[in-house]
């Protein structure tokens, strides 16, 4: 088959890399891929062949007929079979230039996330049930979207798949080898995601607060970039915690850092299925993570890590105490069960594999 991957720019963030990570493996099982991204970026992603861009305007997201035209005559040039849109502007874009310039290849939309948690009004809410209308099938990362897509929008007799995110074991297992500039607190608790309100990197303060006097050795590390940056510094300004409060800018590598951590905290208030908790069972580091989206698919309390009621910080950070205070054999049992687990079911070739299987379903094949 001949596949358009279509990705809102050349960024190092969840849905970008992803695609990149599955393309490649596409084209390990002897498909022809082409990345292509709608905005520039200057990003690594792990795509070994060339990410091209159209070079759309970030300021004419609701109608930018140059670039609507640049993507069909793409398509007429490349033919592909499919073309994958990825999340955020994707799917928007490759449907009004559909819609305005008559081409006919099927899209499927990957739904990354739980879609209702971003609509503001009935407006937006019918503006994305419009388009998601005129894609060919989704492919969404876990039961969790799946059911909050046929909730929000109705689309029972829409081909949705569950397929979830992978990873590349063999990629982590080299970055992990490489070291890091960064100077880091001896321990610490990591949380890497963007800082924007879905992540919530402001509740994980008042979280962390509270440990100090039982931890005063622990330190926080917050991985990201976002919105919420001057009020995330302002915050923690505020408390006696300066010291021990830390934000650093997104990495191209995170294994040698994630590697060090006491464990991964994630108190999203929205997600799909993020691939950093997938990366730290793999890496055998604890997740303690609120149970939204996704998560609950693969992060067993007791079994696999710790989850959380949504929104229960005082359970968070018992949670947290209960991790760093097990003894290590105890909490190696649990870490070897989680990377088991993803070795098992969240490997990128595996993954690759149901996509495969998706696209040919929708194309009869």
């Amino acid at each position: 088959m001949k596949i358009l991957q279509l990705i809102t720019r050349q960024q190092r963030r969840g849905a970008e890399i992803f695609a990149s990570q599955l393309s490649s493996a596409l084209q390990s099982n002897g498909h022809e891929v082409e990345v292509l991204c709608l905005f520039d970026g200057n990003g690594d992603l792990p795509f070994e062949g060339e990410i091209k861009s159209l070079h759309a305007d970030p300021n004419k997201r609701f109608f930018d007929w140059k670039s609507w035209k640049k993507l069909a005559e793409f398509i007429r040039e490349f033919k592909p079979d499919i073309i994958q849109a990825n999340a955020s502007e994707t799917l928007k874009f490759a449907v009004l230039s559909q819609l305005v310039l008559g081409w006919t290849n099927p899209i499927v939309y990957r739904n990354a996330n739980q879609i209702s948690g971003f609509l503001r009004n009935g407006l937006q809410k019918n503006w994305n049930k419009f388009l998601l209308n005129r894609v060919a099938g989704i492919a969404s990362v876990s039961e969790a979207s799946v059911n909050d897509l046929i909730q929000t929008f109705q689309l029972k007799s829409k081909p949705i798949r569950v397929i979830p995110i992978g990873i590349d074991s063999n990629e982590i297992d080299e970055k992990q080898k490489k070291g890091s500039n960064l100077l880091l607190p001896e321990s610490f608790l990591i949380q890497i995601g963007g800082l924007v309100p879905e992540k919530d990197p402001l509740g994980m303060i008042p979280i962390f607060e509270k440990l100090s006097e039982d931890l005063p050795d622990l330190h926080l590390v917050l991985m990201g970039s976002g919105r919420l940056e001057n009020e995330m510094i302002y915050n923690i300004e505020a408390t006696d915690l300066a010291q021990r409060v830390h934000l650093i800018p997104n990495q191209q590598n995170i294994f040698p850092i994630l590697g060090k951590a006491k464990a991964l905290v994630m108190p999203s208030k929205i997600e799909g299925l993020p691939g950093v908790i997938l990366e730290a069972m793999y890496c055998q580091i604890p997740v303690i993570a609120y149970g939204v989206g996704g998560i609950p698919e693969v992060l067993k309390s007791g079994e696999t890590g710790w989850l959380i009621q949504p929104g229960d910080s005082d359970a968070f950070t018992q949670a947290i105490l209960e991790c760093l205070s097990l003894p290590d054999q105890a909490r190696h049992k649990i870490t070897k069960t989680a990377k088991k687990k993803v070795e098992e079911k969240y490997q990128i070739g595996r993954i690759a594999e149901e996509f495969e299987a998706f696209y040919k379903e929708l194309l009869n094949l």
